[in-house]
């Protein structure tokens, strides 16, 4: 009996340690970008930081270099479930890294330095 009731209380602290691991990106299921692609894959999106001078925007890559996104593919609106922090240059970035065959046709419009954007977030009142 006490084996089966630290077999329950171990697997719950299991089951509640991957939901409260996944639940940290489940703000990003079913988030479409400004081009109506869907922005995550499972782990492509995460908060960051921007910067913004003259109308240009750039967004902290998770490998904590700047990339430079055009307004054209930034969605100013709020990421559902994001938690207000108060930073007022909270974004996300949705993207992977680029491969070769990305750089090539209609996929190289997607290209910025050396990530694949699938969608970048600036949430209302960081500007």
């Amino acid at each position: 009996m006490v084996n089966a009731f630290l077999r329950a209380t171990f697997g719950g602290a299991l089951v509640v340690a991957s939901f409260s691991a996944a639940s940290a990106h489940d703000i990003y299921t079913g988030v479409h970008g400004r081009n109506g692609q869907l922005c995550c894959g499972g782990n492509d999106c995460a908060a960051t930081s921007y910067r913004e001078q003259g109308g240009h925007f750039e967004f902290l890559t998770r490998e904590q270099r700047w990339v430079s996104i055009p307004q054209e593919r930034i969605t100013f609106l709020p990421i559902p479930g994001d938690p207000p922090d108060g930073d007022a240059h909270h974004a996300h970035l949705c993207y992977r890294q680029a491969t070769d065959g990305d750089r090539i046709g209609a996929l190289a419009s997607n290209v910025f330095d050396d990530i694949y954007l699938y969608c970048a977030f600036i949430p209302p009142g960081s500007i």
